[in-house]
């Protein structure tokens, strides 16, 4: 028994950790457009329960052509922690997304593995209905997050300036 249990652990975090190599390197595969990041807040109705979550997301977004983004979060929730990643498009100021989420419950060892997609409208400030799917339990999570770009190049892959208050120009 003892060691069924340990092999289990091995496994589970064997998992995490293949996740987040991929998670992690797949954002550094496309030329760069702008990131974003911000936080997160959604409402999980399912399971016969309604509980809130929050999270911090980082997304790679490309306009070069077809807008594409790839992003990556970590959720928390009561007994819970969400790792996913998403691919995900959209024109103007809404979209699409869908990927991998990886559910670690933290009262009970236990990793489980599912899939989420979402619809999407923002600009800076979004709101977001996702629809997500875990061990065979669907969960609907209306939510909203803040948005911050950094780090945008434009069309030739030349980084955009950004004015701060070391760069201003006092009159000296």
């Amino acid at each position: 028994m003892i060691s069924t249990t340990m092999k289990m652990k091995n496994v589970n975090y064997l998992k995490i950790k293949i996740l987040f190599i991929l998670f992690w390197t797949s954002t550094f595969t496309f030329s760069q457009s702008i990131w974003t990041a911000g936080p997160m807040l959604h409402i999980n109705i399912g399971n016969d329960k309604v509980r809130a979550s929050w999270g911090f997301e980082f997304a790679y977004w490309n306009f070069s052509h077809f807008p594409y983004s790839y992003d990556f979060c970590t959720e928390f929730e009561k007994k819970r922690i969400r790792l996913y990643g998403e691919v995900q498009t959209g024109f103007g100021l809404g979209g699409i997304s869908a990927g991998p989420v990886l559910e670690i419950q933290t009262d009970v060892p236990a990793i489980r593995l599912g899939f989420q997609t979402s619809i999407w409208g923002n600009y800076f400030l979004g709101f977001d209905l996702r629809y997500r799917r875990i061990d065979n339990k669907s969960f609907f999570c209306p939510g909203t997050y803040v948005k911050m770009g950094f780090h945008s190049r434009d069309e030739n892959g030349d980084e955009i300036p950004h004015s701060n208050s070391s760069s201003f120009d006092f009159g000296d």
